[in-house]
């Protein structure tokens, strides 16, 4: 039995010497020339899908594979054909999504070192990336997502990012409410504080527009319909003050349920958005006919009878074309806030 645990620890610390002892002298600063001149690092990008898109969290799901390509001199070797290593055991550019929060590496992390010296390495992650998005317009917006992968290892004087111009985009992906309009990949610098050197990022960025016929037929023409049934008020008598009140209550309490049970696919922001903006003033024409069924119905009461009928003769068409104003301005009209 000792002998037995004997063994499996003797072949535990072989084992790890076996993978510590390359690293120790394995060279893994970065490779210069005689001229001293930035490291080139060739990044390919290909946006395989995107999954979802969250409003309230500022965040979207992409699947995305890139590969990194550079060439190491003291890796050139006598091989017929490329050889698998570990990333740790040779220099790489230690480029980082910068703007991932919960990512899964689908591939191991090793390169393939050709005989010239050239290393390739592959990688594809799946996961949340976090996205400023400004829903001022929403639900019919556009919005730009960005994937920025950053050298953060070395500034830019010592790793240069060249952009792969074979760098894709699937043809469709899996969302349904998005169409993608145009997408670019470029090269740039940034600063992790203001008195450090720059360092080189690759911005993977795509323009997408949200298509809003969930939201027309699902919250937008319902609502329509809520409102327009408070219309009927003005078509009863005003000494029927009992139906009608009843009927303005109901709109009213309609209203405020719908509210609810559409207010969990609205984006929780704390700026008004367009729907947002929507969705209020149609309450508050709601409750403007609630208040003017009261005042007919103290005017019918009054002994003013002509009065009441009078000011619901105005109503039928005042309310029609106020709404009708609205809905044309905050829902076809840029908003602007």
């Amino acid at each position: 039995m000792c002998f037995g645990k004997f063994l499996s620890y003797t072949i535990s610390w072989l084992g790890l010497a076996l993978f510590i002892i390359p690293l120790a002298f394995a060279d893994i600063s970065r490779p210069v020339d005689n001229e001293n001149n930035p490291t080139k690092v060739e990044v390919k990008i290909f946006l395989i899908d995107v999954d979802d898109v969250d409003g309230a969290s500022q965040s979207f799901k992409a699947n995305v594979y890139y590969e990194l390509r550079w060439n190491d001199p003291r890796l050139v070797n006598n091989y017929s054909s490329a050889q698998s290593r570990p990333l740790a055991e040779v220099w790489n550019p230690r480029v980082q999504i910068i703007n991932q929060q919960r990512v899964l590496k689908s591939f191991p992390d090793v390169v393939e070192v050709s005989p010239n010296g050239d290393v390739i390495y592959r990688q594809r992650v799946w996961g949340s990336f976090s996205q400023p998005l400004e829903l001022s317009d929403f639900p019919f917006d556009q919005q730009v997502f960005e994937i920025r992968l950053a050298v953060v290892g070395f500034y830019s004087d010592e790793v240069e990012i060249v952009v792969d111009p074979k760098s894709s985009i699937s043809e469709k992906f899996s969302l349904p409410d998005w169409d993608i309009i145009d997408w670019k990949v470029e090269a740039s610098s940034y600063q992790i504080f203001s008195d450090n050197e720059p360092h080189d990022v690759i911005t993977f960025s795509f323009k997408a527009d949200r298509g809003a016929g969930y939201f027309i037929g699902k919250v937008i023409i319902p609502l329509i319909l809520i409102v327009a049934m408070s219309w009927v008020v003005f078509w009863i008598d005003p000494k029927a003050a009992g139906t009608m009140i009843s009927v303005a209550i109901t709109a009213m309490l309609t209203l405020i349920a719908y509210r609810f049970a559409v207010g969990v696919h609205l984006p929780k922001v704390s700026y008004m958005t367009r729907l947002d903006l929507f969705i209020l003033c149609s309450s508050l024409m709601v409750f403007s006919i609630l208040i003017q069924v009261l005042i007919t119905s103290h005017f019918a009461n009054s002994d003013r009878l002509t009065l009441a009928r009078n000011i619901d003769i105005w109503c039928r068409w005042l309310y029609p074309t106020t709404f009708l104003l609205i809905t044309v301005e905050t829902l076809t009209l840029r908003l602007v806030l």
